[in-house]
């Protein structure tokens, strides 16, 4: 089957391709719950043999996918003694109106997101904005995807704030021996976070009011049900710092410190086991399971390096055009599979063609940066946005009508900011 080719791609890739365009059909058209569109989407793939039976059940095994499931019992805990809501009531505060809540979300989220994990800060704070989003008599939809945007255009801005910035940085100085320094993406990512946060004032209406099914229960509670403060939120609270200290100063990896930040909430009592388990959003793992699978396809059947290499070849070698195209094209590509492997990705493809005319290659790769973390158009173009979609109640299309134009104004930000900054020569 992989030998037989139609317009330089292979069978199995336009199986692919024709599966995917059925999932997006079957989202946007059809009642449809999404995550059985997912388990029908791996079905397929598994079934044709385009995946072996290891690929295509590897998404339930995937460490983010592990590590989503236990955040969930991470906040539970924090939940349940009280953090989240002393979190609401001294941090975010009490802002005069909507635009002015966004802006009071948005910008110290993406402060926190350039030295942290940007699924460790939206994980901690989605219970937090869905409190305050109530206390302030907002739909709590309107403002969990500006959190999700804000954690994804923080981490842009230094090297370590993202893994793809660090996987560009580690395979350039591989390639040529030069270091890309640590702030060298803090220009661009800031120019583009004020512009993506803009964005996200201007075109608020396009947000949407939707109501989880958490919220429905929420709504049948009663007041002395509201967690109390006391030792436990102390606790609590050490534990969540020491998860985030432990995985920013690299004693662990994020999934290991998650995992023992989960059993010391379950061991000091910050929550039941009934309570983490009723924590964890099922269908959102199913979601995300099923992401990884299908980015699993897309790189092995060649999917973007052929869109990739098309590209390159469609701009004849004029280095602004390609800059535009490849940025555009990676923006496309990591809608559909992870923002690290779309920088891994491309990263040779970039550089090959940046040198091959002659050209200072960093222009193109702080560009690239900001290209493979612009995802904003799909809930599972990103880890933050599948943390916040079941919790906001969203629709698979919500992402879309925000998010296309989003893309095309962060990518018009990104390549106008890179040749103020890094000029191409």
């Amino acid at each position: 089957m992989n030998n037989i080719v139609f317009w330089g791609l292979s069978l199995p890739a336009w199986i692919t391709i024709a599966t995917i365009v059925t999932l997006f059909v079957v989202l946007l058209c059809t009642k449809l719950r999404e995550d059985v569109a997912f388990l029908g989407a791996m079905a397929v793939l598994g079934l044709s043999g385009i995946l072996d039976q290891k690929e295509d059940l590897a998404g339930f095994s995937s460490d983010s996918v592990v590590l989503v499931g236990v955040l969930f019992i991470v906040v539970a805990g924090l939940i349940n003694t009280g953090v989240i809501r002393w979190i609401m009531q001294y941090f975010l505060g009490t802002p005069k109106s909507y635009p002015a809540a966004i802006v009071r979300l948005m910008a110290p989220v993406a402060a926190l997101s350039t030295i942290l994990s940007n699924t460790t800060v939206v994980a901690l704070f989605v219970q937090v904005v869905k409190n305050w989003a109530k206390k302030l008599g907002t739909a709590p939809s309107k403002l969990l995807i500006p959190l999700s945007y804000a954690a994804g255009m923080g981490g842009i801005c230094t090297i370590i704030g993202t893994p793809p910035n660090m996987i560009i940085a580690g395979l350039y100085a591989q390639n040529c021996g030069q270091h890309i320094g640590f702030f060298a993406p803090t220009i661009p990512g800031i120019f583009c976070l004020v512009v993506g946060v803009l964005a996200t004032l201007a075109m608020r209406r396009l947000l949407p009011v939707r109501e989880s099914r958490e919220d429905g229960d929420e709504k049948a509670a009663t007041p002395e049900n509201q967690p109390q403060i006391n030792w436990k939120t102390v606790v609590s609270a050490l534990i969540m710092l020491g998860m985030i200290l432990l995985s920013s100063l690299n004693v662990m990896s994020l999934l290991s410190s998650a995992v023992v930040a989960a059993a010391a909430m379950l061991v000091f009592r910050c929550c039941s086991p009934t309570q983490a388990m009723k924590s964890i959003d099922w269908s959102v793992l199913m979601i995300f399971a099923g992401s990884v699978v299908i980015g699993t396809a897309i790189q092995k059947t060649g999917i973007a390096e052929a869109l990739a290499n098309g590209v390159m070849n469609l701009c004849g070698g004029k280095p602004l055009l390609v800059m535009i195209m490849m940025s555009l094209t990676a923006t496309f590509v990591t809608e559909f599979i992870s923002n690290t492997a779309a920088g891994a990705i491309f990263f040779p493809i970039v550089y090959h063609a940046a040198t091959a005319m002659g050209c200072d290659p960093m222009p193109f790769l702080i560009s690239l940066m900001i290209a493979v973390s612009s995802s904003f158009a799909t809930p599972i173009g990103s880890t933050t946005h599948l943390l916040v979609y079941g919790p906001g109640g969203y629709k698979f299309s919500d992402f879309m009508k925000i998010g296309i134009p989003m893309n095309l104004i962060i990518l018009a930000a990104n390549i106008l900011i890179v040749n103020l900054v890094y000029p191409i020569h």
